[in-house]
């Protein structure tokens, strides 16, 4: 606005206006004045007076101010804006900037614009600003990664989930389970779990016990004692396993490989199957076993005044009916139900009694008196009547 008043304002100053001013204090003619001689000024315009002259000077000189000036005015008008392009980018926005040439801090800080330590600068914050220049602000975003050491945090630009493992010093093998593919590439939020794998192998030795075989032998008694063929030896085996760990925790173990260090050496026994009875009577059912011992589990030796056989198809005084280990006893000293022992004739059991329960001895207490009972007659016969046998009763 200030430029163009000036250049209105110029026309005044013109030198048709100059002129014309000049002319309007130009001194008047005399009228009665006598005509000049000729001489060298003849033609030419009279000279003002000393004062017009000044005052023609001064607005002359004022002329050449207001053209210089006007001419200023017009050179600043037309000169070209000192003013530069810059292109600022951030969070996804490119903003067009007229600034005055500066450095790229004191733009950024004119501005509000902060960093922080993490965020990325396209250039240096000292360099100077030049026109069409592109600033661009690449701001971190947080990356949690997971692994055995806990939880960590990281804030960064860019790069990939193998850049992060790394950032945060988590060391991972081709073994190792990720949430992630390693050159994945990271996005704001993400969450990277990092497992530890471990897979070792452990060797051990273990027993093969020896087993048991028997070798039968149907001439020997089956209550013979067994015969060592061969001694039994236990071998080795070596086993190795796979283990996995995740994290330091075994999650899972595996027998790989087995291998027989040393066979185990079998034990050979021969035993007899023949059985053994207790006696020769006929009927016989009862499978030999050793006799009892004195002293030991309640059997005591116990001396009878006769031991007599018999034979019958009735039935006994406690309701069973008679078989071979069936004894008829004097209940005075031997109870129903007792176990007794006699040699030669074997096991049997009080389940019956006789008369001679009433028979008394010369000292008139009651005869202690067994019945055997057997098959046959031949054989009560055989047995015939003894006295004073020892046999062995377990009263306990």
């Amino acid at each position: 606005m200030h430029t163009m008043k000036a250049i209105d304002n110029i026309k005044q100053y013109t030198p048709a206006a100059l002129w014309k001013r000049a002319k309007e204090h130009a001194p008047a003619r005399a009228e009665a004045a006598p005509k000049a001689p000729a001489s060298s000024w003849a033609g030419k315009a009279p000279i003002p007076s000393g004062r017009k002259w000044w005052l023609t000077a001064l607005d002359i000189f004022l002329a050449l101010a207001v053209l210089a000036g006007a001419a200023w005015f017009v050179s600043l008008a037309t000169a070209p804006d000192p003013r530069i392009t810059v292109y600022f980018s951030a969070d996804g926005v490119t903003d067009e900037h007229f600034v005055f040439p500066t450095d790229v801090r004191t733009f950024l800080k004119d501005r509000g614009i902060t960093l922080s330590s993490e965020d990325s600068l396209s250039c240096a914050l000292t360099d100077q600003l030049t026109d069409g220049m592109e600033i661009s602000i690449t701001r971190a975003f947080p990356v949690a990664v997971k692994s055995e050491n806990g939880v960590a945090l990281l804030h960064t630009t860019g790069g990939t989930v193998g850049d992060a493992l790394r950032a945060v010093d988590v060391q991972y093998d081709v073994n190792d389970e990720l949430s992630h593919l390693s050159f994945e590439d990271l996005a704001p939020g993400m969450q990277i779990i990092h497992t530890d794998v471990v897979t070792e192998y452990d060797t051990s030795y273990m027993t093969l016990e020896y087993k048991e075989e028997v070798v039968k032998d149907d001439t020997v008694y089956n209550d013979t004692k067994p015969v060592l063929l061969q001694e039994g030896k236990d071998g080795t085996k070596q086993v190795t396993q796979r283990l996995i760990y995740k994290n330091g925790v075994c999650v899972s173990k595996e027998v790989v490989d087995q291998l027989v260090i040393t066979p185990a050496t079998p034990e050979i026994k021969k035993v007899g199957t023949k059985i053994h009875y207790q006696t020769s009577l006929s009927g016989e059912f009862r499978i030999y076993k050793d006799p009892p011992v004195a002293g030991k589990n309640g059997w005591v030796e116990m001396t009878m005044d006769y031991i007599t056989a018999y034979t019958a198809d009735t039935q006994t005084s406690t309701g069973v009916k008679p078989r071979l280990g069936t004894i008829a006893v004097n209940t005075y000293y031997i109870p129903y139900g007792t176990e007794i022992y006699v040699k030669g004739y074997g096991y049997g059991k009080a389940q019956d009694t006789g008369a001679f329960r009433n028979y008394k001895r010369e000292d008139g207490t009651p005869v202690n008196q067994l019945d055997l009972f057997m098959n046959t007659e031949k054989e009560c016969l055989r047995w015939g009547r003894k006295r004073n046998v020892t046999v062995l009763v377990k009263l306990g």
